[in-house]
């Protein structure tokens, strides 16, 4: 009879290490081996005849499952109820079968038995997997889809910031993968606001980059030890709570480079562009994001200061050398539609030749700030509508797997279609 040879997506779930040990201990004909990364699963295609992957590890993407079926792989996915994304997720990824997290190690095993080993040499007939090219990323892993990194930053404080990232984020995961960074470098709340686990986070993932290791889904803040539900459908890695700590731009930009090729859109939500002269290298990792990023939004306070910080905030970035589409945004606002006026104006007359490609108002909304009470995120009301809407408006023409608009493209990009909540020119 011949070996059937089952690969194992790298995953934190319990099932993984029980299905292993059943394998072990019960089971005869079966080889079982745990995929680490991308090139892994390349170097076993010839022999693999079934992936199993979960809905919480963040490993491969649709696109890598899709090629691992065209030679004959079968893909089946295991759902966890408690801390994975669900069986959508996992349908949507496109695997061929579907099984619950919790079932018995017994029951996985004959679902993959009824699986044929692949007859003869095991190589593509159909369409197969790309050839290694300049398009190839490290380590001859598979070409990684053009993720849209979107840069969320702020102005003034109170502003808002962290309860719209998370709003955007899971408005953005209800149809795709949705990752959020955290490099904030002064004052990180996500780890708390969305009841996470202080331990790993963005320090961990900076220091397994910097080792030469695969950040996720190590580097991933997961829910609570003490079974706390976290809050959010979106992966997230958070920056560490307490004294203020500096961000590597280089460790950084490998840890989004990695992001990029599992996820379709990464939120990242930055501290200040810059500081005070003698500080200009403290904050290089947000301006490395900003410079890179697809799009970016800016949140400032609702009031005519936070309108002069907006302005000094676009001469800045213009300097950085900041070419992405930049939407300025006024965080909690109040409903007055003359006051939004006049803010606007202020804008948009001192950004002269420059001007932010788009405004919008965040208003205060009491639904909201109930949610922000009861450790939920807001699924309703004026708040959340906004921010759907500006979403929608600051990453249009930037689909997930298409690429970045170039600056020349930027620059006629504007658009005079205002989100719920502006005022349109």
């Amino acid at each position: 009879m011949a070996q059937l040879s089952v690969g194992l997506a790298a995953t934190k779930a319990e099932w993984s290490a029980a299905f292993r040990s059943y394998v072990r201990d019960h089971s005869q004909g079966v080889d079982v081996d745990v995929i680490m990364d991308r090139a892994g699963l390349r170097r076993g295609q010839s022999r693999i005849d079934v992936l199993v992957v979960d809905d919480v590890m963040r490993t491969f993407s649709a696109a890598d499952l899709a090629a691992a079926r065209d030679i004959g792989i079968h893909v089946v996915g295991v759902c966890d109820q408690g801390s994975g994304m669900g069986r959508q997720y996992l349908l949507a990824l496109g695997v061929d079968d579907v099984m619950a997290g919790s079932a018995d190690p017994q029951e996985l095993l004959a679902l993959v038995l009824q699986v044929k080993p692949r007859p003869g040499p095991r190589t593509a007939t159909g369409p197969s997997w790309p050839a290694p090219g300049p398009e190839w990323g490290r380590g001859g892993a598979f070409p990684k889809p053009r993720a849209v990194v979107s840069a969320w930053t702020k102005v003034s404080g109170g502003a808002g910031l962290s309860e719209a990232v998370a709003v955007a984020a899971e408005h953005l995961a209800g149809r795709a993968r949705v990752l959020v960074v955290e490099a904030e470098e002064v004052a990180p709340v996500l780890v708390s606001r969305l009841l996470r686990s202080p331990e790993g986070g963005l320090p961990w993932a900076l220091a397994r980059v910097a080792q030469g290791l695969r950040a996720f889904p190590e580097g991933l803040s997961g829910p609570r030890e003490d079974g706390t539900p976290a809050v959010g459908r979106f992966d997230v890695t958070c920056a560490a709570a307490g004294a203020p700590h500096v961000i590597s731009p280089v460790q950084l930009g490998k840890v989004l480079d990695e992001a990029a090729s599992s996820y379709e859109y990464v939120l990242v939500e930055t501290g200040w562009l810059v500081g005070s002269p003698s500080a200009r290298e403290r904050f290089s990792a947000s301006r490395s994001v900003l410079q890179t990023a697809a799009s970016i939004v800016v949140l400032a306070s609702p009031d005519p200061e936070g309108a002069a910080r907006l302005v000094q905030w676009k001469a800045a970035a213009l300097a950085a050398g900041v070419n992405a589409p930049c939407w300025a945004v006024f965080g909690r606002a109040r409903k007055g539609r003359y006051e939004r006026q006049h803010l606007r104006a202020l804008v948009e007359v001192n950004t002269g030749r420059h001007p932010f490609a788009g405004f919008a108002f965040l208003p205060e909304d009491a639904t909201a700030a109930r949610a922000r009470w009861n450790g939920e995120l807001a699924w309703k009301g004026p708040w959340q509508a906004a921010v759907r809407d500006l979403v929608s408006s600051s990453l249009t023409g930037l689909a997930a797997g298409a690429p970045a608009p170039s600056p020349s493209a930027r620059a006629g990009a504007r658009t005079s279609r205002a989100p719920a909540g502006a005022v349109a020119r």
